[in-house]
């Protein structure tokens, strides 16, 4: 015998009205949260490898709006010294550090994966891998044309650029001079054939500083900072 389809629909929302209980929970039931992954956690160790002192310490999540309280005690972090820098459980791995030396220097580290670089060194550390053997058997820095193009993909304009040899104990000269990259721009640099391994530091318009090192610029093309 074949059931008339309005007696089926009848049947049906007369069972609904007289069971709400057993339905709501189905329709009403949030989403439980899912916990962060444990590898979203950016703590990190720092080691001070820079020659000097460092007074402060600020790490932020690179989507947070300002840099928080001071990462270390009242001594700061002495030369050769490490500290553990614990971050948000949730903050994610992109980091940016601010650091501030005794001697008042000041230098800022962008958007550091901290997830994959858990020990973060400040300096210049001991350079393993890029030196190449010679034909009477003594290891020599590779030499080649470091010359390179410096992009600026910020929003401020670049008006200084420091770029030495990493043997080197100071920076040296600005190589922009009286010239600035402003914001969208390139400029082309010209450097000495010899050493590829450099370190290079830059000024923003706003006085910040931002630091790359051991640079093999013999196979870098160009280099963007943001």
């Amino acid at each position: 015998m074949r059931i008339p389809p309005a007696l089926v629909t009848s049947a049906l929302a007369a069972f609904l009205l007289a069971t709400p209980a057993l339905v709501a929970p189905v329709l009403v039931a949030p989403a439980l949260a899912q916990p962060a992954p444990a590898d979203m956690d950016g703590s990190f160790n720092l080691r001070n490898l820079s020659g000097r002192a460092i007074e402060r310490l600020y790490a932020s999540p690179v989507r947070a709006r300002a840099w928080g309280e001071n990462r270390l005690g009242p001594d700061g972090l002495a030369e050769g010294g490490e500290t553990a820098v614990r971050m948000p459980p949730r903050g994610g791995c992109r980091t940016d550090l601010r650091l501030v030396f005794a001697d008042g220097l000041t230098e800022e580290k962008r958007d550091i994966d901290t997830c994959r670089d858990r020990d973060v060194v400040i300096g210049t550390p001991a350079r393993t891998g890029t030196l190449a053997e010679g034909s009477d058997g003594r290891r020599t820095a590779p030499q080649g044309d470091p010359s390179f193009d410096l992009v600026n993909e910020g929003t401020r304009p670049i008006r200084e650029l420091y770029a030495s040899p990493t043997t080197n104990d100071d920076w040296g000269e600005d190589r922009l001079g009286e010239e600035v990259v402003e914001a969208g721009d390139r400029m082309f640099i010209r450097l000495p054939e010899g050493p590829c391994a450099y370190d290079i530091r830059i000024v923003w318009g706003n006085g910040r500083a931002e630091e790359r090192r051991n640079i093999n610029l013999c196979t870098t093309s160009e280099l963007t900072f943001r």
